[in-house]
């Protein structure tokens, strides 16, 4: 299931401009893993559209520890968090698109 999300992100970024944690409603969570990055660049002709969107894998805020065993090295404890975000490449805001469970 995925939850659509809207609205300015609050991100702290690294000297690299890398994700390091993000601002939920409960406070900041940092971030375990990129899982994945791609650019959208459309409708040129028209309106541009530009952005960079980052799916982060968040450290769990209640404790939780990353499964361990066979076949489970990129799987998460239940209680971590997967979000989706965007850069606006025109204004350089950081903006809410999903979160998944």
């Amino acid at each position: 299931m995925t939850e659509l999300l809207d609205g300015i992100a609050d991100v702290r970024q690294d000297a690299s401009g890398a994700i390091r944690a993000v601002r939920l409603a409960g406070g900041w969570s940092t971030v375990n893993r990129v899982a994945n990055q791609w650019l959208v660049e459309t409708d040129w002709w028209r309106t541009p559209v530009r952005r960079h969107y980052v799916r982060l894998l968040l450290a769990s805020r209640r404790g939780g520890r990353r499964a361990t065993g066979p076949g489970t090295a990129d799987r998460q404890d239940p209680t971590d968090e997967c979000v989706e975000l965007y850069r606006d490449l025109e204004t350089g805001e950081w903006h809410w698109s999903r979160r998944y469970d």
